[in-house]
């Protein structure tokens, strides 16, 4: 293969990509949540006390504010195309409700996303703002317990997503381990948010990186079965 056919292909491959809207939604799920990373949002640990929510978040207005824009909102948005498109491909190849399920549990973390933007939001421009700790720490403390509440919603989506892998030719098998990795992952952080328990919560590291690359993967690799 010469090299001018060879980046042919390649370029063949990335336009095919472009126009698949899952793999569009799949890629740009990791570049929202990764940017959102790095633009310099604080992170409390989950038992943070008030004063110290106030003292984390105070004068970071901006910070915050793209991050959850990135983070709760855009990502949200991609994670619920991923899920419907998975439940469209699913529906002709043998794993409709594999693929129902997805998209139940998708679109509802999605929703979940978007409550704790606004949530997240209130308490910037709110109890952070106004500097009142004991209502800062409620509601953020509020905030960790939904989050781990979602991110149960998200391991049931893994499992969905296993379940598909294996039952449909929409998606490719091996997604199937990851998926399910993910979710146990999932289960683990999510005590930890719901507890409020530092020694749990730190499982969401590794989740992240699994929920990145499982979200990617199933955005990337749907093929619709005719």
């Amino acid at each position: 293969m010469t090299q001018q056919a060879a980046t042919g292909d390649q370029a063949g491959t990335w336009s095919g990509i472009a126009r698949r809207p899952s793999a569009v939604a799949g890629i740009g799920y990791t570049v929202a949540w990764l940017v959102s990373q790095v633009v310099g949002a604080p992170n409390p640990s989950v038992a943070a006390s008030g004063g110290q929510v106030v003292a984390a978040f105070a004068g970071r207005d901006w910070p915050v504010i793209v991050n959850l824009v990135l983070s709760e909102g855009i990502a949200a948005v991609a994670l619920a195309v991923v899920a419907l498109m998975a439940a469209r491909a699913a529906r002709p190849g043998g794993g409709p409700r594999g693929g129902l399920a997805v998209a139940v549990f998708g679109v509802a973390a999605a929703v979940v996303s978007w409550a704790e933007l606004v949530l997240a939001a209130w308490l910037q421009f709110g109890p952070v703002a106004s500097g009142h700790a004991t209502a800062a720490g409620t509601l953020y403390s509020a905030i960790q317990r939904i989050d781990g509440a979602k991110m149960f919603v998200l391991a049931a989506m893994a499992v969905a997503l296993a379940v598909l892998s294996l039952a449909s030719a929409a998606l490719p098998r091996w997604l199937a381990p990851l998926a399910l990795l993910l979710a146990a992952c999932l289960v683990i952080s999510g005590f930890g948010y719901v507890l409020l328990a530092n020694a749990l919560s730190d499982a969401v590291f590794v989740a992240g990186v699994l929920l990145l690359a499982v979200v990617t993967a199933t955005g990337v690799t749907l093929r619709t079965i005719r």
